[in-house]
């Protein structure tokens, strides 16, 4: 290691007398200390931009300098940093492997013009949240920027670890789907796909409500339970057609009958995970600290 910011051999912080070995330690052929490359990179997890963490590294770093105060006008030094040592740092922490079940999910970041109203599509974060085959110990698994969150991006993404999960959980989302096909293949030996069950059901419920299906109808708690059996789903199949106030829950349920009763005919072989929520909060975390910059 490499020392630095002795001013007259003395410690501008402790005031010790410092021999040559001693010292904050900084990398070597540096001139900013570890401390203060690290501080600028937990800065930047912070949501700080580029150009301000390294200002103010910059401004550390002057301290104690016998040479005239350098000034920095963009990030460039802290973007160097970001591409030097957040790999060997993040290493040891990333998975090697895509877990048994894999949950995907995204996030689009927009940008209005306020002058023409047009909006552009800047970039999207990619996410992957894993558990075990027995749906347990679940955690954020990888998040990747991609230019866009289509069929191509998701494929590179399913690419950059290897494994194959015994089940894939996600919105009715034709990028996933497409990418997981491609990726893994189609067919009998296919990874099965799960549609995240909450987003659908409640997508039943808006079309009770628009009914004006009563609360205390039946049709409530049979839709409660139809993703979770063959059974559940033919009952309130055979309900919601039978209904004479229920238009829009029999367009729903026409709309998803095919698919709905190979899943539910599926579901007992999966791995007890069936929604993709608990990748949303990780998301919003990852908008709040990149809305501000994006």
């Amino acid at each position: 290691m490499s020392r630095t910011r002795a001013l007259d051999e003395t410690c501008v912080e402790c005031e010790n007398h410092l021999e040559a070995h001693q010292g904050p330690g900084a990398p070597a052929e540096f001139e900013y200390l570890v401390r203060e490359v690290a501080t600028a990179l937990v800065n930047l997890g912070r949501g700080m931009s580029y150009t301000d963490a390294a200002k103010r590294v910059r401004m550390t770093a002057n301290v104690g300098k016998t040479a005239a105060l350098r000034e920095v006008v963009n990030g460039q030094t802290v973007a160097e940093w970001m591409a030097d040592f957040v790999p060997v740092v993040a290493a040891r922490h990333q998975e090697s492997e895509w877990p048994a079940v894999l949950v995907l999910d995204s996030t689009r970041f927009i940008w209005t013009n306020n002058r023409s109203g047009q909006t552009f599509d800047l970039f999207s974060v990619l996410a992957a949240y894993g558990y075990d085959k027995d749906g347990e110990n679940g955690r954020l698994w990888k998040l990747a920027a991609a230019p866009t969150n289509d069929g191509p991006a998701w494929e590179e993404f399913l690419a950059s670890l290897p494994g194959r999960p015994l089940s894939v959980v996600c919105d009715r989302d034709y990028g996933i789907i497409g990418a997981v096909q491609r990726h893994w293949g189609r067919g009998k030996n296919a990874v099965p796909i799960q549609l995240c069950e909450f987003h659908i059901i409640e997508k039943g419920r808006q079309a009770l409500r628009k009914d004006g299906v009563e609360y205390d109808d039946p049709l409530w708690e049979l839709l409660h339970v139809a993703l979770q059996s063959r059974t559940g789903w033919d009952a309130f199949d055979a309900a919601v057609t039978d209904h004479p106030a229920a238009a829009n829950g029999r367009r729903w349920v026409a709309y998803w009958r095919r698919r709905m009763r190979a899943q539910t005919d599926r579901r007992p072989s999966l791995p007890p995970v069936y929604g993709n929520g608990a990748i949303e909060e990780p998301i919003r975390r990852v908008r709040a600290v990149l809305e501000s910059r994006r």
